[in-house]
């Protein structure tokens, strides 16, 4: 009676075990490998799950680094020197699809290194998603330093800070990198000239409603390129060694 009751409770843990695993999130995408960008270059990196409708993709330009988009899986598909050097998150909207993976990003990438507090954009409302992911990880960020030690980054560097993002304005800007927000998505621009827009599907038509200056990418719905549709598949260079070495 008790083998019997034992393997029936076997099975129905196997079961069990197996319907968890059929409903688990998507395998994120394999890390792609960056050392192949060159600071002169200007490109867009694929990240996230490999089967999320969800848009994520790692732009780099110029040496900086901007995460669009922060779905689950997001920071398990970067690897560790992208997640130490990353310059900001922008997200595409509040959904709960569009930053399950944020708070992930905070961590991942303080434990990678990130050496300041990561700036996170997006529209009206992500201050308020700030403040609360940072409170809620008072408590886990005081036991990593315990368990851990601390990051080289030091204790602040774990925060996040936020910043409001409304159509036409540049919502990041160093000179050579600028980001603007447009009605329906972004535009990243590189040295006043290469372009890439990047627009979320459902958020608008397949076209955004401002366009500043020339536009080399545009990042959009299935449909479009097969190589610049949500989600990404590989690398995608906008410039390609723009100065001699």
């Amino acid at each position: 009676m008790g083998l019997g009751m034992n393997h029936t409770r076997s099975s129905l843990l196997g079961c069990f075990a197996a319907l968890v695993a059929a409903c688990a999130d998507p395998s994120p995408t394999p890390a792609v490998t960056t050392d192949i960008i060159s600071p002169q270059d200007f490109a867009l990196v694929p990240c996230g799950s490999e089967q999320a409708e969800r848009p994520c993709a790692l732009a780099i330009a110029g040496g900086k680094r901007i995460l669009f988009g922060a779905p689950a899986g997001a920071a398990a598909s970067m690897l560790k020197d992208d997640l130490q050097h990353l310059d900001a998150v922008i997200v595409f909207s509040l959904r709960a699809a569009d930053i399950e993976g944020l708070d992930e990003v905070r961590n991942e990438s303080w434990r990678a290194g990130r050496d300041q507090p990561l700036l996170t954009i997006g529209p009206r409302g992500i201050l308020e998603v700030v403040d609360g992911l940072n409170k809620a990880f008072e408590q886990a960020d005081a036991l990593r330093i315990v368990e851990e030690g601390i990051p080289r980054g030091g204790y602040d560097a774990a925060v996040l800070t936020g910043r409001d993002a409304v159509p036409s304005q540049t919502v990041f800007d160093t000179g050579d990198v600028q980001v603007v927000r447009l009605t329906d998505g972004y535009q990243m621009s590189y040295n006043g000239a290469a372009a890439a827009v990047l627009l979320p599907c459902s958020d608008g038509p397949d076209g955004p409603s401002t366009i500043f200056g020339d536009v080399e990418a545009r990042v959009l719905c299935e449909g479009t390129a097969p190589d610049l549709s949500w989600p990404l598949r590989a690398t995608h260079f906008v410039v390609k060694n723009q100065t001699p070495e």
